[in-house]
């Protein structure tokens, strides 16, 4: 490894820890990743302002990490479940995709939208 590559390295390791000051006055590292995603993301931020308790609880406890990453992913899980589930109700199928694209393409929006409101009530605001 260049010297370059190993500067590059240890400055991105140190800007991954930043430190928030919980509810009891102390100081505690913050090391949350990015790979969280979207809905890890939004509910980690849900978390920090609406229940700071549970969130400062579990990055002592060190299960911060595991729980966004599960959040994220059942998320995930459902939005696909629920986007395949209303166009297969809908009859929304390759056919309609060749032979009215811009029509599928409305639909399948819709259903993306539509998908996105019921994950975000049952897995990122609770």
């Amino acid at each position: 490894m260049t010297e370059g590559m190993q500067g590059q390295t240890a400055q991105a390791e140190t800007e991954e820890i930043t430190y928030y000051t919980g509810t009891d006055g102390k100081k505690y590292p913050d090391k949350t990743p990015k790979e969280y995603g979207p809905f890890g993301q939004e509910h980690l931020r849900y978390l920090m302002k609406n229940d700071p308790e549970s969130y400062q609880d579990m990055v002592v406890k060190g299960t911060l990490t595991q729980y966004l990453n599960e959040v994220a992913e059942s998320a995930e899980e459902d939005m696909e479940r629920l986007i395949r589930a209303q166009a297969a109700q809908d009859g929304t199928d390759e056919n309609l995709k060749r032979t009215d694209p811009m029509k599928w393409v409305g639909l399948m929006n819709n259903y993306r939208h539509c998908a996105l409101e019921i994950v975000r009530r049952d897995w990122i605001y609770c």
